[in-house]
């Protein structure tokens, strides 16, 4: 059995912490590390790996979302 539940919108939640580190190391009071991973953000035109904050792209000139 599994799930396709998005948990994202409760990673700030300091309760689900708790709870996530209960449930992972059986311990009370466990504090779980949770990775988050940054997104590569690529030109949809060209390809070239942007950092995020344009409006166009540098190498092209197409328009970024």
């Amino acid at each position: 059995m599994s799930s396709c539940l998005d948990l994202r919108e409760y990673q700030d939640d300091p309760n689900m912490a708790s709870i996530m580190g209960k449930i992972f190391s059986g311990k009370s009071g466990y504090k779980a590390v949770i990775e988050r991973k940054k997104e590569t953000l690529k030109c949809p035109k060209c390809g070239k790996i942007l950092e995020g904050n344009e409006k166009f792209c540098p190498e092209c000139g197409q328009k970024v979302k």
